[in-house]
């Protein structure tokens, strides 16, 4: 009697929800690998894991060029495609279930494909046997212009310890608030915002990344997603996080939101928890007056105008029932008026940008290493929020022009003490 047929192999996923390609490790076929890691030592667990590499996936030719940088769930790594010459970056995770791959594999489409998040090539699972302490990776695009906070921390002649134009902070601040006002329509928390993790492209669009820290739950309309569990940077977490009790992820995150507007302008960090001179205490109020009196008398922070001032408060309302939300935040953008009325800080939001010369000549002036270019055309997804000029032009390459740049003291006194300009307590 002939043996039976094997079984059918079971049903595998070749793509995520949103239409992430997903392979696996036995598709995966190394070619290269060099003996040595990046720094020239034997790889190892608790150092560089990989120097130059050679492999296949699929058939498509790829190296792994040089190591970016370390992360609480892994490595990342620059890696080449070899058909084409393009540049990736691949992160390796030493976890066997990361909290991001689960996150990734049920993003919706819409989240995938959104101009201020990062795209992803392919998520790859289950790869140990070739790229152990990796159990998988991710590949994503690589955006070399880096960190918001190199921008933050520039000591650059004209921009070092100056605040960063209205106009801009408010083009920066547009493409954050779009991008989690999308998150939370699907039940995405992000829960560890900061300029670390808010790159800026050639464009100078802002693309969110670190998903590391996310959570996604499946919401009924209009429900909130809240946790117990502490997580992200202490300098940008709202108060309630290190509480220990049950706290609103959306009502934690939009306090974030407000961090990163206070250090655009004023280069250096608001509370002790990240290294600044105030407390959390200090926020108290409406008008956060003993805050302010704080910061405007410490002698280390340039002054702050009074719109943007209000904004601020807005979003550090102590009781986080108080805050508004993300599509709060998307309304008051687009200048809602019945929006902006409940919540009236909300009105810097709906102020005009910066046009596209002079954003993309304070970015060059930021961060001369980096290349910045004006887009051919406006992101459709912001079309009609002020974030495409003060004329409504779309963004196009034209020459450079100066600046909105705000008048502050270059004298302003840097005492013993002083918070570290570009530094934040991680």
């Amino acid at each position: 009697m002939a043996a039976p047929p094997p079984a059918p192999m079971a049903l595998i996923r070749t793509c995520s929800e949103g239409g992430i390609p997903v392979f696996r490790g036995t598709d995966v076929n190394v070619t290269q690998k060099a003996a040595l890691n990046f720094d020239g030592l034997a790889p190892g667990p608790d150092r560089l894991w990989f120097g130059a590499m050679a492999f296949e996936i699929e058939g498509t030719k790829w190296t792994v060029d040089s190591f970016i940088n370390y992360g609480a769930e892994g490595q990342t790594y620059l890696v080449t495609r070899q058909s084409t010459g393009h540049k990736f970056v691949a992160k390796f995770y030493k976890e066997n279930e990361p909290r991001e791959i689960g996150i990734l594999q049920k993003m919706p489409r819409q989240l995938v494909v959104h101009p201020n998040f990062l795209s992803y090539e392919m998520i790859v699972l289950d790869v140990s046997s070739h790229f152990s302490p990796a159990h998988h990776i991710i590949f994503m695009e690589h955006i070399p212009n880096g960190e918001m906070f190199e921008l933050l921390a520039s000591q650059e002649p004209s921009v070092a310890g100056r605040p960063v134009s209205e106009g801009t902070s408010r083009r920066f601040l547009h493409d954050v608030i779009n991008g989690m006002a999308e998150c939370y329509k699907f039940g995405v928390t992000h829960r560890d915002l900061k300029p670390e993790n808010l790159l800026i492209n050639e464009e100078g669009r802002i693309v969110i990344i670190d998903l590391g820290h996310a959570k996604r739950e499946a919401l009924p309309p209009l429900a909130r997603t809240s946790t117990v569990n502490v997580y992200g940077t202490p300098a940008f977490n709202a108060p309630e996080v290190t509480l220990g009790g049950k706290y609103d992820c959306e009502a934690a995150d939009v306090w974030s939101v407000g961090v990163i507007a206070f250090m655009l302008n004023g280069k250096l960090p608001a509370f002790a928890q990240g290294g600044g001179v105030a407390l959390w205490d200090d926020v108290t109020g409406t008008g956060n007056e003993r805050f302010w009196r704080k910061i405007s008398s410490s002698g280390y922070y340039p002054p702050f105008p009074d719109e943007l001032q209000q904004f601020i408060n807005m979003l550090w309302r102590k009781d986080p029932g108080q805050r508004p939300s993300f599509s709060h935040l998307e309304q008051a953008i687009n200048g809602d008026e019945e929006t902006i009325a409940q919540f009236p800080g909300l009105k810097w939001l709906s102020q005009p940008v910066n046009d596209v010369p002079t954003f993309i000549d304070e970015l060059r002036r930021s961060c001369p290493t980096k290349t910045f270019k004006a887009a051919s055309v406006a992101p459709p997804d912001i079309e009609g929020s002020g974030a495409v000029g003060e004329a409504g032009e779309g963004l196009e390459e034209t020459p450079q022009a100066g600046p909105e740049t705000p008048q502050v003291d270059p004298e302003t006194p840097q005492a013993a003490g002083a918070p570290e300009a570009g530094h934040v307590k991680r």
